[in-house]
């Protein structure tokens, strides 16, 4: 399986050019800092019924092929949206931003992400701690401190490597103050009823969000494509540097890149 999965990848690797996870964005510096404190609270829109599709793959792929290569397991769990890390986040599945992607961030600078589904959303939350929280670039701007998630909701997208960001394979921007992007690259033509809350706090910030998959509805037993990502910018509006999890290129558009994930069942705990 492992010599099939390398072959894919190669294979895709020469179909595909690797591009970067910023863009032309530039920052918009005139503007102030935000203040030290503030609570945003949790964005709803009407939900859009998604459509069910059978989870991905093919008759000589079994789930001990994709739990074989699997870097994270995610716990069911339900959490309210209100930019505090509150008791339901006590057993999510949390990580570390400890790969430096681009540049270097700030000596201060450090970032975990957590991750929880249940049958209508998944949920993430990143905890940061930066001395220098700044938002006053444009729109989704990577100048911004700022949260990227990448996910596909599909994991045969690992075998492809593209760049469309179709098929419900997204990069979120989350950014305080009404900078959010969700999603920076994606369908943004299906509703994904997102949430999103941002708290400022003594050593940073705390960016709660969660959205609905359109895709493929979540269940116990999905594999999905992931990674988290942090980009810390000065007061001065230029990224300093990016935090990664699982990927230390600056290649993110690439999917091959991203971590093999799987959702795990009700009172499921992961493998040792």
């Amino acid at each position: 399986m492992k010599q099939k999965l390398l072959a894919l990848v190669l294979m895709a690797s020469l179909l595909f050019a690797a591009t970067a996870c910023g863009s032309s964005d530039t920052a918009d510096t005139t503007t102030e800092p935000a203040p030290d404190t503030t609570t945003t609270a949790p964005k709803t829109t009407t939900q859009a019924p998604p459509p069910i599709i059978p989870l991905p793959g093919t008759e000589d792929e079994t789930e001990d092929d994709w739990t074989d290569i699997t870097e994270l397991f995610i716990p069911y769990g339900t959490a309210t949206v209100d930019g505090t890390k509150d008791e339901a986040w006590a057993n999510a599945a949390t990580v570390s931003l400890d790969l430096t992607k681009k540049d270097t961030p700030n000596a201060d600078t450090y970032v975990e992400a957590s991750a929880m589904w249940d049958e209508n959303r998944l949920y993430f939350l990143f905890e940061i701690t930066d001395s220098d929280i700044y938002t006053g670039g444009t729109l989704g701007d990577y100048n911004n401190d700022s949260a990227y998630l990448y996910i596909s909701e599909d994991p045969l997208a690992y075998w492809t490597s593209f760049e469309a960001f179709a098929g419900g394979t997204y990069q979120f921007a989350l950014i305080a103050d009404e900078l959010e992007m969700i999603p920076r690259h994606g369908d943004k033509t299906v509703n994904l009823d997102a949430q999103t809350a941002y708290t400022r706090t003594e050593t940073g910030m705390i960016i709660e969000f969660s959205y609905v998959p359109y895709h493929t509805p979540p269940a116990a037993g999905n594999f999905l494509l992931m990674d988290f990502q942090y980009n810390d910018s000065s007061s001065s509006g230029t990224r300093s540097g990016a935090l990664g999890w699982y990927n230390g290129s600056d290649e993110n558009a690439r999917t091959d890149n991203w971590a093999v994930v799987k959702l795990l069942a009700q009172g499921e705990t992961a493998p040792n």
